[in-house]
């Protein structure tokens, strides 16, 4: 008898499960509200539709897609290539190809994952800012508005507003897994003696000044971004 209900208290609860894995599917993580050239899953990308994790998301030459996260925005640029997921309350941006960005702050539920590390807003100043992935172990990653949080298994790199860097992941970190706790810190490793996963190089302003443009021109027609936001790199 203890056997037969313990065997119908597991199943209860993979049920129980199953159904919380199945109604989080059905809940969208974000609504698209601007759309050219794009697409949600093979489809085109119509105004209003929801973006649910796992969602594949694309734009052609020439086509640009933003969506609405919570109070937040992403938005991809021309021939990029990524997909939507989902860990408990955030919302990851999983990005293959192309440049993709957000304006944010650190209070809204959406990140940038590469794989060079993940880009989010770093404090509850609104931040806009934007990654262009170079090659599998390097990126661009540029500030237009307040800080950006770069990291990386522990280890961590603000960007200031104004700044482009090009990052490239160090060759004897690309597999490595994350650093074991410094006793006397509490912190990972990448945040005391073993740090150093990224090399990084000052951009030059030019190339990240017309992808910054046209993001700012992409976003400020939204209510959520200043109207008196100015580019500038250096």
């Amino acid at each position: 008898m203890r056997s037969m209900l313990h065997k119908a208290a597991i199943a209860g609860s993979l049920a129980v499960l199953s159904l919380g894995v199945a109604m989080a599917a059905d809940i969208p993580t974000g609504v698209v509200s601007d759309s050219v050239l794009a697409n949600v899953d093979g489809t085109n990308a119509a105004l209003g539709a929801n973006v649910y994790a796992g969602d594949a998301l694309s734009t052609n030459s020439g086509g640009t897609l933003r969506l609405r996260v919570g109070s937040g925005q992403l938005f991809l640029l021309a021939s990029s290539d990524a997909s939507m997921t989902q860990d408990h309350s955030r919302i990851d941006l999983l990005m293959r190809s192309g440049t993709a960005g957000f304006s944010a702050t650190d209070t809204d539920p959406l990140e940038i994952d590469t794989p060079v590390g993940t880009v989010r807003p770093a404090n509850d100043k609104h931040a806009y800012g934007q990654v262009t992935l170079i090659g599998p172990r390097q990126i661009l990653i540029t500030s237009y508005e307040g800080t950006l949080l770069l990291t990386r298994n522990g280890e961590e790199r603000l960007i200031e507003a104004g700044k482009s860097y090009r990052v490239t992941l160090a060759a004897d970190s690309a597999n490595a897994p994350a650093p074991a706790p410094d006793p006397q810190s509490g912190q990972g490793a990448g945040a005391g003696g073993h740090k150093h996963q990224w090399i990084f190089d000052l951009a030059i302003a030019g190339g990240a000044g017309g992808l910054g443009y046209l993001a700012w021109h992409f976003l400020c027609e939204s209510p959520s971004a200043p109207s008196n936001l100015t580019v500038t790199t250096q």
